[in-house]
């Protein structure tokens, strides 16, 4: 079956019936709109709160003509604080602080015009759990080419208190001395955080002479990298205060369509009687589910 798709209706009154006391905070490090992130529809509709972070100086004068409601930027490269040097490549998705990994792309036959480094700039990063104008949040969406777990490790203090962590993460490096998928998944284990889903993943053709007689439409067996979400407190949600669980909640159902998990926090709201019960059964039959079974 196809994937149930965002509606604002179906949000506003999931978040009318959960009653929040404040909109929905999202964090996003390394906002280059160079995608659409997958908290924009609820941006949109006014659901959510944004600060987002781009040291990119074309990109972060991009993010802040888009004027988008409840939004705050911050030119800020965000690592282990002091000095670091950011790779400005050809295409601005592949800029780091980490150089690229010109093995990988001769071994799989890609992005090497694309990661080319254009200029290197030194620049000063900020510790996450430093930035004074950083109120507490709920989502934390990551997305720095190689440097996420450099964040995590100087942000451990907010990172904690979040519901919800979406990284970009690598199974192969595209960056030299890039931590990879399990590397994140240990980082963000000790943070209380455990993988829930891949939201997607990139795959391409390992391309060589040989190779290049395949479709690339239809053999493109290697996994690169993709995004991935993290629920802090997973096998134990039942333990989680009220208001966590009503923004993870709001998280589940518009940003990473995780429409199940949605309804079990619903179900443990309303065991606390947090929730009415015809909040349960008119979002379940907005799902396209008969609620009574």
């Amino acid at each position: 079956m196809p994937p149930i798709a965002f509606d604002p209706r179906r949000v506003q009154r999931l978040i009318d019936g959960l009653a929040p006391r404040r909109r929905t905070r999202v964090v996003d490090v390394g906002a280059n709109p160079v995608n659409v992130s997958p908290y924009d529809d609820l941006l949109r509709m006014g659901g959510c709160e944004l600060w987002a972070f781009e040291p990119h100086p074309e990109a972060y004068e991009e993010l802040r003509a888009m004027q988008r409601p409840h939004a705050h930027y911050l030119p800020y490269a965000l690592g282990s604080g002091g000095t670091a040097r950011l790779h400005v490549t050809e295409a601005s998705g592949f800029t780091s602080l980490l150089a690229p990994a010109e093995e990988t792309f001769a071994a799989l036959g890609h992005w090497r015009r694309a990661t080319r480094v254009r200029e290197v700039v030194e620049v000063e990063t900020h510790r996450l759990d430093d930035i004074a104008e950083l109120p507490d949040f709920d989502l934390l969406k990551i997305d720095i080419q190689g440097g996420e777990c450099e964040v995590f490790a100087h942000g451990q203090r907010v990172v904690s208190g979040a519901a919800a962590v979406i990284s970009e993460v690598a199974m192969i490096p595209i960056y030299r001395d890039q931590p990879l998928l399990d590397e994140q998944m240990r980082q963000l284990r000790n943070l209380g955080f455990d993988l829930h889903k891949l939201l997607f993943m990139k795959s391409v053709r390992m391309t060589n002479r040989a190779s290049r007689a395949l479709p690339r439409r239809r053999f493109t067996s290697q996994g690169v990298d993709g995004d991935a979400v993290f629920v802090r407190g997973l096998l134990d949600l039942g333990s989680l205060p009220d208001e966590h669980l009503k923004h993870l909640a709001i998280l589940a159902d518009a940003v990473f369509g995780s429409h199940d998990l949605a309804v079990y926090l619903l179900g443990l709201l309303h065991d606390r009687g947090q929730v009415e019960p015809s909040v349960v059964a008119d979002h379940v039959a907005a799902l396209g589910v008969d609620p009574t079974g």
